[in-house]
């Protein structure tokens, strides 16, 4: 038995336990747990045990559980399912008669330590020889930031 099916038959237990027939025997105990087990099991773990929890508090008989379960989950089941949203991005639209000067690149002195320190091992910042940092070219000429 899976762990999803323990659960979800542990959230029926509890459940059971308290509308639980008089005249209900073990062999007809589990039968119904298996049934609701597999009635359920389109919803996800987490969501039916809070299900569960609602059924709980509301159900007087056994055979109001599942049908509570289900309509008590409805929601979160929804939206659990619902597709991702696909993330893009877009660039802004340039202007075609006025041509884009590029950004400047930020003084390399005011980077994260931890950006100066990949710029440094990567070459694209430079070491000036009165200390400061500089941003390489690309064809290894440097210049101030």
């Amino acid at each position: 038995m899976t762990a999803d099916r323990e659960l979800r038959i542990a959230a029926l237990s509890a459940c059971l336990a308290l509308v639980r027939p008089v005249g209900m025997t073990e062999d007809e105990t589990i039968d119904w747990l298996e049934v609701a087990a597999d009635t359920i099991s389109d919803i996800p773990s987490d969501i039916a045990e809070r299900g569960a929890r609602i059924a709980r508090t509301k159900c007087t008989h056994h055979a109001q559980i599942v049908p509570t379960i289900i309509s008590e989950t409805k929601d979160a089941v929804e939206w659990r399912r619902r597709p991702t949203p696909a993330l893009r991005l877009v660039a802004p639209k340039a202007v075609e008669d006025e041509p884009r000067e590029p950004e400047p690149l930020p003084d390399p002195e005011t980077l994260m330590p931890v950006l100066r320190e990949m710029g440094l091992q990567r070459g694209w910042i430079i070491e000036l020889e009165d200390g400061r940092l500089a941003w390489a070219d690309g064809d290894g000429a440097e210049h101030a930031a």
